[in-house]
């Protein structure tokens, strides 16, 4: 499943802006009195693609927690407001909540203080269902403008002012009213900053959903780590081919299995075989995999997006680079490494028909 998601007739329908600070700090909370009124059809344009541009993401989430789900607090609150579609109160004391949440969250002395944002959109379509969505986002970052203005004397002069710029998203996430038994669905931003754990783990409580997606990128990332931990700098030749034939796989097949992969990749070297699958099962420990989880239907839109970083070069330390597209270089002798003794340095013979 490709997890499409359509923003283009999405609809910002409710906005809710506080202010939270940092526990450690005593900071405290500045919740707003009532929803922010979006009577400005531009600035509430503005304010949609704020939101919503920055998720372009195939890895989907779901709520989670330690004991049972019912006792993740923001998925309870979501799950009101999706209930409560139309009340716009429920909306509001919802928001507070997730605000005071956060704040007990934020309990670290480098987190730092923002507006906390909760947005409600309409017709949004994910995998071709139409629902409405939850936005969480939380905005730390300021930056400097210049602005123009006229003085006194009605002559022009620059200033500066802080603000927020649409183009940059702290962190948020947005949770579709679909799957509700399941912890909804969620995509997310900012999963790898260095302080999103108290967002992901703490606030949010996300779990990553293994899914078709979640297994295409998951393998691709061990072929990648294995090509370039496995093959040492004798063998540069043979992890570009290796790379090669790993996504040349992907990209052929509908289906995705381990067993079938190895013998692609090695043929009938069984102790190459062998050292991949144990790379695999410490890899698939290591992303908390299961055993029966080596079959699945590849995502081919991940493994586009894939191919442009396994690399295809083989770089030299005399300023020369060779790009090698294919796999079958290696064996049809089109590509040749050697050492040659007199000059002390190692060389490639390559062949080939006409120049392009």
């Amino acid at each position: 499943m490709s997890n499409d998601i359509i923003f283009t007739e999405a609809k910002l329908s409710r906005l809710a802006l506080h202010r939270v600070g940092n526990k450690s700090r005593q900071e405290g909370i500045f919740p707003s009195k009532k929803l922010l009124q979006l009577k400005d059809e531009q600035l509430k344009a503005d304010l949609q693609k704020f939101f919503l541009s920055h998720f372009k993401t195939d890895i989907f989430y779901h709520f989670g927690h330690s004991s049972e789900l019912s006792m993740n607090e923001v998925y309870n609150y979501c799950s009101r407001i999706f209930q409560e579609t139309d009340n716009t109160e429920i909306f509001y004391d919802e928001s507070v909540n997730m605000l005071r949440h956060l704040y007990e969250c934020s309990d670290h002395n480098k987190i730092n203080d923002g507006e906390l944002y909760v947005a409600h959109f309409e017709d949004i379509v994910l995998n071709d269902e139409l629902v409405d969505a939850i936005g969480i986002f939380k905005v730390e970052t300021r930056d400097k403008f210049l602005k123009l203005r006229l003085d006194d004397e009605n002559d022009w002069e620059l200033y500066f002012e802080e603000g927020t710029n649409i183009e940059n998203l702290d962190k948020g996430c947005l949770v579709f009213n679909t799957a509700a038994e399941e912890g909804f669905r969620i995509v997310s931003v900012d999963m790898k900053g260095g302080d999103a754990k108290y967002w992901r783990d703490d606030f949010l409580m996300l779990t990553q959903i293994h899914d078709d997606n979640f297994y295409t990128k998951t393998y691709l990332n061990l072929c990648k780590q294995f090509g370039k931990t496995q093959f040492d700098g004798e063998e540069k030749q043979d992890q570009v081919t290796f790379l090669n034939k790993s996504i040349e796989y992907f990209n052929s097949h509908d289906a995705f299995d381990f067993d079938e992969l190895a013998t692609d990749l090695f043929e009938e070297d069984k102790e190459r075989i062998e050292n991949f699958r144990e790379y695999k099962n410490s890899y698939q420990e290591k992303e908390g995999l299961l055993p029966e989880e080596e079959t699945f239907f590849i995502a081919a839109p991940l493994v586009k997006k894939a191919e442009k970083s396994f690399r295809k070069i083989i770089q030299l330390d005399s300023s020369v680079e060779i790009k090698i597209n294919s796999s079958t270089v290696h064996e049809d002798g089109t590509v040749e490494r050697g050492y040659d003794a007199e000059k002390g340095m190692h060389y490639y013979k390559i062949y080939f028909n006409d120049e392009r």
